[in-house]
């Protein structure tokens, strides 16, 4: 039987210490297999009967991945995170970089904008005011030209919506793109999963 599976690479911005927390604990329950290092995560998972390897590249800023270009080559998805209650966390996200990155990766994959509630999701109280409100959320994500926005407030729920949405994007056009491939590909994640 042949091994065949889908890669995924996905690269997610924003504050790294929170980043590992967030969005690799709801893959590592799911995982066939895993391998995390300091600046990626890979994951082997089966979505729907279908393999699917996710590799997860996380950096604090897109300017970050832009220079890493050499050692990422490809995305298919960008998750930019901001903190809801840090207003300076807009600041590092401009159209500018969102543009310079769309042309350096010849990026046509899926875009989301996603704003953390650190308070709700960790357990940490703020000392600050100010929360970008859901609105300016929207607005944001219409500036730069993204597909999905989503406002993350509990780590498990709302992170499987986000790879949800995520997988269940890729799985319609691997299905559509070569059915004899997924077809085969099928049959190894049946395979996995006994």
């Amino acid at each position: 039987m042949k091994k065949i599976s889908y890669s995924l690479r996905i690269g997610i911005i924003g504050n790294k210490e929170y980043l590992n927390e967030i969005f690799f604990d709801s893959l590592k329950t799911s995982a066939i297999k895993s391998n995390l290092s300091d600046d990626n995560y890979e994951v082997l998972i089966v979505f729907k009967q279908i393999p699917i390897k996710i590799k997860i590249y996380t950096y604090e800023k897109i300017d970050n991945l832009i220079y890493d270009f050499d050692n990422v080559q490809k995305i298919d998805v960008i998750i930019l995170t901001l903190d809801l209650y840090e207003p300076d966390s807009v600041k590092n996200i401009t159209k500018l970089s969102v543009e310079e990155f769309i042309q350096t990766f010849a990026f046509q994959g899926l875009s989301i904008l996603v704003g953390l509630n650190i308070e709700q999701i960790l357990n940490k109280p703020s000392s600050k005011k100010f929360k970008i409100s859901r609105f300016q959320l929207e607005k944001i994500t219409k500036d730069l030209n993204f597909i999905y926005c989503f406002e993350l407030f509990n780590k498990n729920s709302d992170v499987n919506e986000i790879y949800n949405t995520i997988l269940n994007d890729f799985f319609l056009r691997f299905q559509y793109s070569n059915p004899d491939l997924f077809e085969a590909a099928k049959q190894y994640g049946k395979s996995l999963l006994s």
